[in-house]
């Protein structure tokens, strides 16, 4: 593992997503969520050198940040769920602002108050809507100009909903959700499941992805420290189990080429990078040495490929850069966010050269 770069924030934070419309400059947006102190949205970023992370820091007015989601096409708009328990039973909203970075001021463009708290918020770049997730429903919005609410989908389930992930591979019509220990993916069309995985995990399914090069292939993780990855046409076994944590894991998120890498964060206080090449999409190709029509390039084993130990604290999120494909951001809730990189190493393996 090559050096890692830290920031620490003056707030816990759970909320992290990088800067999807910024493809030239490493950058991540972080939400803070305390309850007693004014809450904050931080745009973290490299410098030139890239030898050091940078901040700007603007006062989130709302609340707290429950779930931060970065416009796919303009680096200045952003959207955000807030909770804000000044009042006795709390306000919630779904807001978009767009970010004065000279004032260093979020100016609001929507503020949508809503009747619950939510647990996630997940833009589609396909069509411009945003989905929203609240203890027993998903909410769609049309997220032209200001958010518009398009479709509410009950979830009929004791449990409530945990976290969701669009497919990328359904125009953004189809939304993975976990629900208690459970994982479906709804079809937002019809309010149907397309597919159900009963029992995932052993209590609760905190985290969920998919391939972005096999339709039917997903990886979850949950509180039992498991990461698991599953075929969605048979769902009576995982293809994969990996126990690489000690404690709940809250994400994981599939490399977004190379889909043989996991990243993982948990309870633990680590970050993993795992290796799932008997269930990516490259897990049959043989690629000849040039030298030697017999020989094969070796390539990466299932299993742990590394290990980042600087979080003291539970991490919460992860992400891969939208600038950089192996670069990768964890953010622990006492504030503290690392970067980190791929190693050449295992860089190298990948791109078999």
């Amino acid at each position: 593992m090559s050096e890692c770069l830290m920031f620490g924030m003056d707030c816990e934070a759970r909320c992290l997503v990088a800067v999807q419309a910024d493809e030239e400059r490493v950058s991540f947006f972080v939400g803070t969520n305390n309850i007693k102190s004014d809450n904050q949205v931080n745009k973290l970023f490299v410098d030139a050198e890239g030898s050091r992370l940078l901040s700007k820091c603007f006062r989130h007015p709302a609340g707290e940040v429950r779930a931060i989601a970065a416009h796919p096409t303009m680096t200045s708009v952003l959207a955000t769920c807030s909770a804000d328990y000044s009042t006795l039973n709390g306000k919630f909203g779904l807001c978009l602002w767009n970010i004065d970075e000279d004032k260093r001021t979020l100016e609001s463009v929507s503020h949508l108050e809503v009747d619950h708290l939510m647990h996630g918020l997940e833009w589609d770049a396909a069509n411009n809507r945003a989905a929203t997730l609240g203890p027993s429903a998903i909410n769609l919005y049309d997220m032209e100009n200001e958010p518009k609410l398009i479709r509410n989908v009950e979830i009929a389930d004791d449990d409530e909903i945990h976290c969701g992930r669009w497919s990328p591979h359904h125009n953004g019509n189809m939304l993975g959700i976990a629900v208690g220990k459970n994982v479906c993916c709804v079809d937002l069309r019809t309010a149907g499941a397309q597919f159900r995985i009963g029992d995932a995990h052993s209590n609760r399914t905190l985290g969920i992805d998919f391939n972005p090069n096999l339709q039917h292939v997903i990886a979850t993780s949950g509180d039992d420290g498991f990461v698991r990855v599953w075929d969605t046409r048979s769902t009576s076994e995982p293809l994969l189990a990996m126990h690489h944590h000690a404690h709940w894991v809250w994400q994981v998120r599939y490399h977004p080429v190379h889909d043989q890498i996991l990243l993982s964060v948990g309870s633990d206080s680590c970050v993993v990078l795992s290796c799932a090449q008997s269930v990516s999409s490259e897990q049959n190709e043989m690629v000849m040495d040039e030298e030697e029509e017999d020989a094969t390039i070796e390539k990466l084993q299932d299993g742990q490929l590394e290990r980042i130990d600087e979080h003291e604290d539970s991490v919460y999120a992860c992400a891969w850069s939208a600038a950089d494909p192996w670069t990768f951001a964890s953010l622990s809730y006492d504030g503290r966010l690392i970067l980190s990189k791929v190693s050449r190493k295992h860089k190298y393996a990948l791109m078999q050269l």
